[in-house]
């Protein structure tokens, strides 16, 4: 229409009444070549579409196989009994942690519980 429009002004400007270029059949040629150009560029665009959607699907699938075999790897160490299970090793040395630190904490309750014997006996005297 943009095309006809313009081929009117064309004329009306030179002072013609029937456009350039073999009048309406002209412009309905060019019409219908860009109607094919378009058709032909849309087709492909759509085939590209379909090619991307497969390759993203397929790079979907492969992501959700490399999540379950993650998981499948989790779920078997937290099932195993291996000696070199990470969470094992883990929970072996808290507990020495742990053992460690209940000694700490019962020397000094020991040590907190004498100086208080002690300054209870200080006390005493002093108010004696």
């Amino acid at each position: 229409m943009k095309l006809r429009v313009d081929g009117l002004e064309a004329c009306d400007r030179l002072g013609d009444a029937t456009p350039v270029g073999g009048g309406e059949q002209g412009l309905l040629r060019e019409i219908n070549d860009r109607a094919k150009r378009l058709e032909t560029q849309l087709a492909a665009i759509k085939a590209e579409t379909a090619m991307a959607r497969t390759e993203t699907i397929e790079q979907f699938a492969a992501v959700d196989v490399e999540i379950a075999a993650i998981r499948r790897e989790i779920n078997a160490h937290l099932a195993g009994d291996d000696e070199d299970y990470i969470p094992t090793q883990i929970a072996d040395e808290f507990a020495s942690v742990r053992a460690e630190i209940a000694q700490e904490f019962n020397a000094i309750r020991s040590e907190l519980l004498d100086l208080s014997i002690k300054l209870d006996r200080l006390l005493k005297k002093d108010y004696m």
